[in-house]
């Protein structure tokens, strides 16, 4: 179901712009003085249900004044259901006759849901004047009703109530009525005017005789008045279950015929089953261990806060070059000595291998170019074929038109999530390999790091809404590599982006590497938790814009992770308590649901595809065994290697990639292998703790090499995945 449509058609409804506000409530409401429709997650029961439910309450927002509310309602004594049903009926009518083309929704609605039973009409006969009221101004015909001759000039009245006052005015003639009506049974039935003393001898009578019912004599009789469907109101209370409050039990114990009379005349049962039964339209089912609970709702995020959370690579180099403090070389990452030596190393390894993948790239673009290349006659003789005229029609000049290869682009998301510390200097190595890649084919491309804190980077102190995830003011999602950048700008991010990685990793504290002060960093330096579904939003924004302003035919989504999204907090507006992790959110007009936040995540990748139109590709980086078992979890891999995961592990260590297709809402994922494959040297050198025997150089050799390929095979991994 498309709320956002369903929102729009409120608004219309409403001829003004409503605050549509989608949540976790127990039933619709509408706030008069500040103009908010409130409408809780309905169970997708059709669209005629949900636009008969959205158009009864806009009805209510158009003519119902505060004190005619449901949850309102309070004139003297006169019966709360009653009001209830006529003040519908007044609404609904008055919203059908201003949008005829909602009638065919209201019928069908109600059919829906008279046929799942929330009226209670399936178990039993609606007999009482308020009943078949009811059923008659909602079933509009569906369901026969009859009214006797003193009945029927109240019926029309109320079918044709006008305002408020006149629904007042309706009721009070209604129970006047039914009041008169159960006295008059109640004459006929003898009992008010038997006197105490001939109840006495009645009693005294039926005592001395022994002519009183038996035990089985009374419990046919109590059968009987059981099947008859609900004769008395404390018999149809014990149908509808126990514990219904002090009347049913009041009416349960009652035996005189009077109080059965008075019960009967004035029974509204489908108006209070329904009211009851109102919770099973709500979105209500049962989760993974079979325990039935509400879905959370969350709308997402607003347009502010998703403008807020992303800071432009200009933000972040102004912030290196004002927060850093140079003159503590040692300490500072852009200035050590030490860090720049091992940079220039690292440099010119990934160098080596974005022109590997470059060239990966190429070859595989001109492959697509060639075998749909076309090959067309000129009109013109080709005189080296002229002598072949008299066997062969293929004498003229020909041209071979290559195929137009689509135009890329490649925007990616890196994890600075604080599980990261331990490789992601490997991790941001892997994506300066394919930002140095993309600029050296032309792709344009966006590089961000991604991450949140509890506190705000900066003075944004913007409180989430109702209904929308919390605490999205200290998400930071930070541009940190793009193809915009002049020369020199991508040199020292470059290096810049090394340098937060080194400052964050656990290299930075000893361990053979270079010590730097966590200290001297910026705001955008620091790692935090894994907002990985408020990044996914976010993203939708960021490819859109990136899709307009390049035109690309073909966008790369990349997302590099070592781990799964974090829970998300929702402002909750209203009473009622949702303890449970089963969300649903509005992404992009849509509604997606989880039972995980793990879930929730997967479903925001496939979103994020529709709205995008993009490749989407998951790294998923791994150290160890262990880690990589937690990359495959959910991942449906049995037919690929056969049930068997330690091929899995095998070709993991043997290859330091594992591949997969359609995954956990990836096009292609991967895990990735890391460790110390950044730190070496590119060249083949003789090892220096040996003896440099023939073993020994043919055993260091055989390591390069075996390290060289499996490099190569990421490289073939990567560029297949940006494939023309």
């Amino acid at each position: 179901m498309n709320l956002t449509s369903q929102e729009y058609l409120a608004r219309l409804l409403a001829k003004e712009n409503l605050t549509i506000q989608h949540g976790n409530y127990s039933t619709a409401s509408f706030d008069t003085e500040n103009r908010i429709l409130r409408l809780p997650l309905w169970e997708d029961k059709g669209k005629a249900v949900y636009d008969l439910l959205v158009g009864h309450e806009v009805g209510h927002a158009l003519y119902t004044p505060n004190e005619g509310l449901h949850s309102a309602l309070s004139e003297g004594d006169i019966p709360k259901p009653y009001l209830n049903i006529v003040e519908d009926i007044r609404i609904e009518r008055m919203i059908q006759e201003t949008y005829p083309g909602i009638v065919k929704a209201f019928r069908a609605g109600y059919k829906r849901l008279f046929d799942d039973n929330l009226f209670g009409t399936n178990d039993r006969e609606p007999t009482s004047l308020m009943d078949r009221l009811n059923v008659h101004s909602k079933g509009r015909g569906l369901f026969p009703v009859e009214f006797d001759d003193e009945e029927s000039p109240l019926v029309k009245e109320a079918m044709e109530v006008k305002t408020w006052e006149d629904v007042v005015v309706v009721c009070k003639k209604l129970k006047e009525f039914l009041d008169a009506r159960c006295e008059e049974e109640e004459e006929a039935m003898g009992v008010g005017d038997m006197g105490e003393s001939e109840s006495e001898e009645i009693e005294d009578s039926s005592a001395d005789s022994g002519s009183g019912p038996s035990e089985e004599e009374s419990e046919e009789s109590e059968e009987e008045s059981e099947s008859e469907g609900g004769e008395s109101g404390s018999e149809s209370s014990e149908e509808e279950g126990e514990g219904e409050g002090e009347e049913s039990e009041e009416s349960s114990a009652g035996s005189s015929g009077g109080e059965e009379l008075v019960e009967k005349a004035t029974d509204t049962f489908t108006e209070e089953t329904f009211r009851k039964n109102e919770e099973e339209l709500l979105d209500i089912k049962p989760d993974r261990y079979g325990r039935k609970r509400q879905s959370r709702f969350t709308s997402g995020m607003s347009e502010s806060s998703i403008e807020g959370a992303v800071y432009g690579y200009k933000e972040v180099m102004d912030a290196r070059e004002e927060e850093l403090d140079y003159e503590s070389s040692e300490g500072c990452y852009m200035t050590n000595r030490e860090l720049s030596e091992k940079w220039l190393t690292i440099k010119k390894k990934l160098d080596s291998t974005a022109s590997l993948l470059a060239k990966d790239f190429e070859r595989k673009k001109a492959a697509y170019e060639y075998s749909r290349a076309t090959v067309a006659k000129k009109g013109s003789l080709n005189p080296n074929k002229l002598h072949q005229y008299k066997y062969s029609e293929d004498i003229f000049l020909t041209t071979t038109r290559l195929a137009q290869a689509k135009s890329h682009g490649i925007v990616s998301f890196i994890d600075m999530s604080g599980s990261m510390c331990e490789i992601i200097e490997d991790v941001v190595c892997q994506a300066m390999t394919i930002a140095m890649f993309c600029k050296k084919v032309n792709i344009p491309f966006r590089f961000y790091t991604f991450t949140s804190r509890w506190t705000s980077v900066d003075d944004r102190d913007e409180e989430a809404k109702p209904t929308e995830i919390e605490n999205t003011n200290s998400l930071k999602i930070c541009e940190v590599l793009s193809n915009e950048m002049k020369s020199s700008e991508f040199k020292l991010a470059l290096k810049g982006l090394y340098g937060t990685a080194c400052v964050n990793g656990y290299r930075g504290y000893g361990r053979g590497g270079v010590w730097l002060d966590r200290r001297n960093a910026t705001r955008f330096d620091e790692m935090g938790t894994t907002p990985l579904v408020q990044t996914t939003i976010v993203a939708a924004s960021i490819v859109k814009k990136f899709q307009r302003k390049y035109n690309v035919q073909k966008t790369n989504i990349m997302m590099l992770t070592d781990g799964y999204a974090d829970s998300i907090n929702v402002n909750v507006d209203g009473d009622l308590s949702v303890d449970s992790y089963k969300t649903t959110m509005r992404f992009g007009g849509k509604m997606i649901h989880g039972e995980s936040s793990r879930e929730l995540y997967q479903e925001c990748l496939k979103r994020l595809r529709e709205i995008t139109g993009a490749k989407i590709t998951g790294f998923f980086l791994a150290s160890k065994p262990r880690d990589m078992y937690h990359g495959i979890w959910g991942v449906e891999w049995g037919k690929q290697f056969k049930g068997d995961d330690k091929a899995i592990r095998k070709e993991w260590n043997k290859n330091n990639i594992v591949s997969f297709k359609d995954a956990i809402g990836y096009d292609d994922y991967f895990v990735v292998k890391v460790g110390d494959g950044y730190h070496g040297d590119d060249e083949f050198t003789l090892p220096e703790d040996k003896t440099h025997e023939i073993k020994d150089i043919r055993n260091a050799f055989k390591k390069h090499s075996q390290t060289k390929k499996k490099a190569k095979m990421l490289v073939n991994k990567i560029s297949e995945a940006v494939a023309v």
